[in-house]
C-alpha cells in the first residue's frame, strides 16, 4: 500500500508530532505482513517532532519503506533521533530515495 503524504494532508510541510500521528493511524491500519511505500513527493519539509513521533512508532515495523525523500527531509530524520549510534541502520534501511 502506498501512502502520499502530501495528498493526504494537502500540504508540501508536515510540521508536528499531531500530523504524524494521523500518518501512523493510517498505517497501523494496513497488516503487518504487507508492504507500505511511505511517499514523501512534493513534501519539501518536515519537522524535527513529526520525524521523531514517525520513526518512534515505526522502529519495529519492518514492512514500512520512505521514498521520494529530498536531502533535507533525510536528514532530519536522522537528526530527529536521539542517539543515532543506537540505531545503527534506522532509518537509513527503510528509505528508497528518488529524487
Amino acid at each position: 500500500m502506498r501512502i502520499s503524504l502530501c495528498d493526504m494532508f494537502r500540504t508540501d510541510t508536515l510540521r508536528d508530532r499531531q500530523t504524524a500521528l494521523l500518518a501512523i493511524k493510517k498505517i497501523s491500519e494496513v497488516p503487518v505482513g504487507q508492504l507500505v511505500q511511505i511517499d514523501f513527493s512534493n513534501v519539501i519539509f518536515v519537522s524535527r517532532s513529526f520525524c521523531h513521533e514517525l520513526l518512534t512508532y515505526l522502529k519495529d515495523r519492518d514492512n514500512v519503506q520512505f521514498e521520494n525523500m529530498n536531502k533535507e527531509i533525510q536528514a532530519m530524520m536522522i537528526a530527529s533521533l536521539k542517539k543515532p549510534e543506537n540505531y545503527p541502520e534506522y532509518p537509513m534501511k527503510k528509505m528508497v530515495v528518488c529524487e
